[in-house]
C-alpha cells in the first residue's frame, strides 16, 4: 500500500498544531507574554523497516529549523505574513535509515507584541511576521516502506517538545535594523545532543494540541478559516553547500588545523577567512573546556574609524559585527546557531578556564536562492570581468526567502531595492519566480491609505510614501520582460490606490506635496538631517518625487492600456502631462539651464534632471546639454550607486552613454579596495553588500553589450552596444527566448552576435545605421 500511496500530494488533512503546554512555562516560571526570542524543541523518534521514501510537509510559527538523525536539512518556513503561512515539502529519504530514526525540529518564536518599538534589546526579528500564537510546528508525512507505513504526522506520531528557558535572543547597536538574533547561551544548562539517536528524550513534554491546521470540510465551505491561511510554497527550496575556510591569509590569524589546543587559563584569538562574502550556516564544535566562554563575532570585513581601507587589512583594520557568547559545558558538542550568518571574516576568542579546551575547525553550508546564473561577460579588460563577478555574487547574497537590502545588518525587502534587484536578475537568469512572490509580498502589505509598505514582510509597518512609486515601475519592467498579464491584471488595482494617494496630495500649484509618512529620495549629505529627504520637500513640492510621480503615472497608463482599461489610460497620460507642464512652468531654471530641485530653492541634483529626461520632457539634444551641465556644476547633488540607474538611462538615451565611464570608476575602485560584493555606497557604506549596487550586471549586459528587449515579451530583439570605454565585450546573455552569444570588438570593427530560434531583431551600428538581424550566426562589421 505504501508503494502506491507515496506519490500522493500531502494535503494536510489530518495533521495538528502542536505547542507548548503550560507545565513546560511553569517549568521555566515563563509568562506567556515572554516567549518572545525563545526556542523550543520538537523531537520525533520512530522505527522503520526498509525504506522506499519518506516526505514531509512542514511550517511551523515562527521560524523552525529541521534536522534528520543529525543530520541539518534545511530552515523555514518560507518568509510570508499574517495571511500567509507558507509550508515546505521536503523528501527525507536520503537522511533517513532502518531501525531508530530521529527528527529533531527547533522552532523560534518572534512575538509582534513584544515590544514597543522596535529598537528595543528583544525586538523580534524585523523580517518575520507572524502570528503572536507562540511556538507551533506542523508537520506531515509518512515513512514509506516494504513493510508497515510509519506516520510521522503532527498530531499522531509521538512527538515530543521541551522549552528551552535558560536564555532568549537580543539585539544590540550591530543588530539594530534586524532585530533580536543574538544567542548567549550557558551550554551547562542545554539539553546537549537533543538531536543525536543518542540522546535520552523521556522527560520531555507531551505538546498542546492546538487545531487543526486546515479547516475542516464544513468550516471551509461557509469561508471561515483558522487563525493560519496555510499555503505551498511558491519558490524552490533554498540551497545548502559545504564550503571550507580558505588557506589564503596571513598564516598568524588563520586555524587551518583540524583540532586546535587552547590551554587552561588563557585567552586565544583565532581568524577564519570564508575569502568571499558569505550567507552560511556554521558548525562550531568544541571538547573539554568546562566554563570556558567563547565569543563568536561574524564580520564583513576590515574597518578602521574614519578612513577607508583595504577589506583584508588587518594590520590597520578591525574586525567589528555580530558577536554570539557562549559557555562550554566540558564535553564534546556541536552548536549550531539557529539564523544565517553573513560574514567574510569569523573571530573566535576562547577565555579559558582550569581546563584546556579542544576547538575543532568550524563547518559552514553556503545558503542562498538557487539562482541559475545564465548570462557570461568576458572582456581583455580585467576589471569588467572582475566586477562582473563581484555583482554577481552581490544579488546572490541578497537573495533568500524574499530579495534583501542586504544580509548583514538588516535583511528586508525594501521595494526601491527590490525593483533594480529584479531588472538585475532579468539580466543574468530566466528565473522569475523570486519577482513574483516579491510582487505578491508587497501587494500583501497594502495600507488603508492606498500605500504599499516600504518594506514587507516586516514584523514592524514602515510606510515610505515615495517607494510604492517604485512597485509601479516594477510591475511594469515585470510586464515588458515576461508579457505576463496576468499580473498586471492582479495587481492593477494597487497601481490605481497608490495614484489616488498622491492625487489626494495634490497642492495649488499643481505639484504633489506633503506626502506624509517617509518621502525617502537619496541618501545625500546635504539631507542627512532630513533623513534623506529632498529639502524641498519639508515646505512643498519636490521636483524629483513629482517627476518619479510622473512617471509612474506614464507607467500606470500603459498598464491600464495593456489591460483593456482605456479611459484610465488616458486619465493618468492627462494627470502625467498636468504635472510635467507645472514642472517646468515652476521649476526650470533658464539662467542656469537646469531644474531646480523645488520652485522655492536654489538646490539642484543630478536626480532632477535624469527623472526630467526620463519624462521626455527635453529632446536628446537638450537632454545632452543639461547633463553635460551635471558633471562639473557647482554642488549640484550627485546620484549614489542607489539612484545611478535612472542617470545611467538618461545618459543612454540622450547619446552620451560615454559619460558614464567617470561614474563606473567607483565601480573599479572597489576590486581596489579588495571587495568581494558591491557595498551599499563606495565609500563608509554601512553594508558591504547591498544589491542596489549591482548596478553593473545591467549595464555590461543592457548597454555595453546592449543587449535589450526590442518588444514585450523579447518578441523581438535590439542590439545597440555601447563601446566607448570598453572595447570590446563578449559572451552570452540570457533572454526568455533563449540566450543571445555574441564578440564585440570596436577597435577591429567587428561584432557577432548567435541569435536563438524564432527570434528577429534591429543591431544599430556605431553610424546609428540600422541592420535587421535574425536566428542564426550574423557578423557585420564597421570600417
Amino acid at each position: 500500500m505504501g508503494a502506491r500511496m507515496m506519490d500522493k500530494k500531502l494535503e494536510w488533512k489530518e495533521a495538528m498544531w502542536l505547542g507548548i503546554p503550560m507545565s513546560e512555562k511553569r517549568r521555566w516560571n515563563i509568562l506567556h507574554g515572554d516567549l518572545n526570542g525563545r526556542y523550543a524543541y520538537y523531537r520525533c523518534v520512530v522505527e522503520s523497516g526498509e525504506i522506499d521514501k519518506a516526505v514531509i510537509n512542514i511550517t511551523a510559527n515562527s521560524r523552525y529549523r529541521l534536522w534528520v538523525n543529525s543530520h541539518s536539512v534545511l530552515s523555514g518556513p518560507c518568509k510570508g505574513d499574517r495571511n500567509r503561512q507558507y509550508y515546505e515539502t521536503v523528501d527525507i529519504t536520503r537522511y533517513m535509515k532502518t531501525g531508530k530514526n530521529i527528527l529533531a525540529v527547533q522552532v523560534l518564536f518572534c512575538d509582534p507584541n513584544a515590544v514597543s518599538h522596535q529598537y528595543q534589546e528583544r525586538a523580534p526579528i524585523f523580517a518575520v511576521s507572524s502570528l503572536p500564537a507562540g511556538h507551533l510546528l506542523a508537520v506531515e508525512g509518512k515513512v514509506y516502506g516494504k513493510g508497515k507505513d510509519v506516520d510521522l504526522t503532527t498530531g499522531k506520531a509521538p512527538w515530543r517538545v521541551y522549552l528551552d528557558g535558560s536564555f532568549y535572543l537580543i539585539s544590540d547597536e550591530i543588530t539594530m535594523n534586524l532585530g533580536a538574533v543574538l544567542e548567549n547561551i550557558d551550554f551547562r544548562k542545554h539539553p546537549l545532543g537533543w538531536k543525536t539517536e543518542q540522546y535520552d528524550g523521556k522527560g520531555w513534554a507531551e505538546p498542546l494540541r492546538w487545531g487543526l491546521v486546515k479547516a475542516d470540510g464544513l468550516m471551509e465551505k461557509v469561508g471561515l478559516y483558522g487563525a493560519f491561511r496555510i499555503q505551498e510554497r511558491e519558490i524552490p527550496l533554498l540551497y545548502e553547500e559545504q564550503q571550507l575556510f580558505t588557506e589564503k591569509c596571513n598564516p598568524e590569524l588563520l586555524v587551518r588545523e583540524k583540532c586546535m589546543l587552547i590551554k587552561p587559563d588563557s585567552c586565544q584569538k583565532i581568524i577564519l577567512d570564508a575569502e568571499k562574502h558569505t550567507n552560511a550556516y556554521l558548525k562550531f564544535q568544541f571538547s573539554k573546556g568546562t566554563g570556558a566562554k567563547v565569543r563568536i563575532t561574524y564580520s564583513e570585513k576590515y574597518s578602521a574609524a574614519g578612513s577607508e581601507i583595504k577589506r583584508t587589512d588587518y594590520k590597520n583594520g578591525e574586525l567589528r559585527g555580530e558577536t554570539h557568547q557562549i559557555i562550554l559545558p566540558g564535553q564534546l558538542f556541536t552548536y549550531e546557531p539557529f539564523w544565517v550568518k553573513t560574514f567574510r571574516f569569523i573571530c573566535i576568542e576562547v577565555q579559558t578556564a582550569k581546563e584546556e579546551v579542544q576547538l575543532y575547525l568550524p563547518q559552514m553550508y553556503r545558503t542562498g536562492y538557487p539562482l541559475m546564473i545564465e548570462s557570461t561577460i568576458k572582456s581583455s579588460i580585467i576589471w569588467i570581468e572582475r566586477l562582473w563577478d563581484m555583482c554577481i555574487r552581490t544579488l546572490q547574497n541578497c537573495m533568500m526567502e524574499t530579495y534583501m537590502d542586504c544580509p548583514f545588518y538588516e535583511q528586508m525587502q525594501f521595494i526601491m531595492d527590490t525593483r533594480l534587484q529584479a531588472l538585475f536578475t532579468y539580466s543574468v537568469s530566466s528565473d522569475v519566480r523570486l519577482v513574483k512572490k516579491a510582487l505578491k509580498d508587497f501587494h500583501y502589505s497594502m495600507i488603508p491609505d492606498g500605500l504599499i509598505q516600504g518594506k514587507y514582510p516586516s514584523a514592524f509597518p514602515q510606510i515610505i510614501s515615495t517607494f510604492s512609486l517604485h512597485f509601479i515601475y516594477m510591475l511594469e519592467e515585470y510586464y515588458l520582460h515576461t508579457k505576463d498579464i496576468t499580473e498586471l491584471l492582479r495587481y492593477r488595482v494597487d497601481v490605481d490606490s497608490i495614484l489616488s494617494y498622491y492625487e489626494l496630495h495634490m497642492g495649488k500649484e499643481g505639484l504633489v506635496e506633503h506626502l506624509g509618512y517617509w518621502q525617502f529620495v537619496d541618501w545625500q549629505e546635504a539631507w542627512r538631517d532630513n533623513m534623506g529627504v529632498p529639502t524641498a520637500a519639508l515646505t512643498g513640492p519636490s521636483t524629483i518625487i513629482n517627476l518619479m510621480y510622473a512617471y509612474a503615472l506614464k507607467c500606470g497608463a500603459r498598464i491600464n492600456e495593456i489591460t483593456g482599461r482605456y479611459g484610465m489610460a488616458e486619465e493618468y497620460t492627462r494627470r502625467q502631462q498636468n504635472v510635467l507642464i507645472q514642472v517646468q512652468k515652476l521649476c526650470w531654471d533658464e539662467k542656469n539651464g537646469l531644474y531646480k530641485e523645488g520652485p522655492d530653492t536654489d538646490e539642484y541634483s543630478q536626480h532632477a534632471q535624469a527623472w526630467a529626461i526620463l519624462n521626455r520632457m527635453v529632446t536628446k539634444k537638450e537632454g545632452s546639454i543639461i547633463l553635460k551641465k551635471t558633471l562639473d556644476y557647482p554642488n549640484i547633488l550627485p546620484c549614489s550607486f542607489s539612484t545611478s540607474y535612472e542617470l545611467f538611462r538618461a545618459f543612454e538615451w540622450v547619446g552620451d552613454y560615454y559619460l558614464t565611464q567617470g561614474f563606473m570608476e567607483k565601480w573599479k575602485r572597489l576590486i581596489e579596495w579588495d571587495c568581494t560584493t558591491c557595498p551599499e555606497e563606495p565609500e563608509n557604506g554601512r553594508s558591504e553588500c547591498h544589491a542596489w549596487s549591482a548596478l553593473p550586471l545591467f549595464e555590461f549586459s543592457r548597454s555595453i553589450a546592449g543587449i535589450k528587449m526590442g518588444s514585450p515579451g523579447w518578441e523581438t530583439v535590439l542590439i545597440q552596444p555601447n563601446l566607448d570605454y570598453a572595447d570590446d565585450i563578449a559572451g552570452s546573455v540570457v533572454t526568455p527566448r533563449g540566450n543571445i552569444n555574441f564578440d564585440f570588438c570596436k577597435c577591429e570593427g567587428r561584432y557577432r552576435v548567435n541569435i536563438p530560434k524564432g527570434l528577429t531583431g534591429e543591431f544599430i551600428m556605431p553610424d546609428g545605421c540600422r541592420k535587421p538581424i535574425g536566428e542564426g550566426v550574423t557578423v557585420l562589421e564597421c570600417v
